[in-house]
């Protein structure tokens, strides 16, 4: 199933919801906007309320990528599209930027576990997993970015603070 299906729940150990911005006219994509993370709806309102921020969308664009793994196609579909404009010595600026929001222990490459208990390996596995699979994702993310002139960025819960 496609993440665009998957509706808010309360059981996923992450606050979810429906985000409605004060600047409806700024967001660009389809309704109702879904959070998926406090990290998400951080973001969301940061889009919604900077007026450098013209522009944003949430899960704009499916990026077909292969995974290391299992060598198999699969989709992805990063966090954001924001559009921003500046101004600086009376000159105006556009930037794109296509962005995720991830949690800094999957982005990094996890440590061998201390102790070789089932929890200890089993958490490792997961974590070099998912760290793998990101680093796939975001190789082709990067790629469909800068074919367009877009920047590709990756926030953490360090750099949302």
């Amino acid at each position: 199933m496609s993440i665009k299906n998957l509706k808010p729940t309360n059981n996923s150990g992450f606050i979810q919801g429906y985000f409605n911005p004060k600047n409806p006219e700024k967001y660009i994509g389809p309704i109702p906007i879904i959070y998926r993370s406090s990290w998400e709806r951080k973001f969301m309102i940061m889009c919604d309320t900077r007026e450098d921020v013209i522009k944003w969308s949430s899960e704009p664009v499916e990026i077909k990528y292969i995974w290391s793994f299992d060598k198999r196609e699969h989709k992805y579909y990063p966090d954001f599209y924001m559009k921003t404009r500046s101004i600086d010595e009376g000159v105006e600026t556009y930037k794109e930027f296509l962005v995720e929001i991830k949690p800094e222990a999957q982005i990094i490459k996890p440590s061998p576990p201390k102790k070789n208990s089932q929890k200890a390996l089993k958490s490792y596995k997961f974590l070099a997993e998912q760290y793998i699979k990101n680093r796939d994702k975001y190789k082709y993310a990067q790629a469909w970015a800068d074919n367009r002139g877009w920047r590709f960025i990756v926030l953490t819960e360090k750099s949302l603070k």
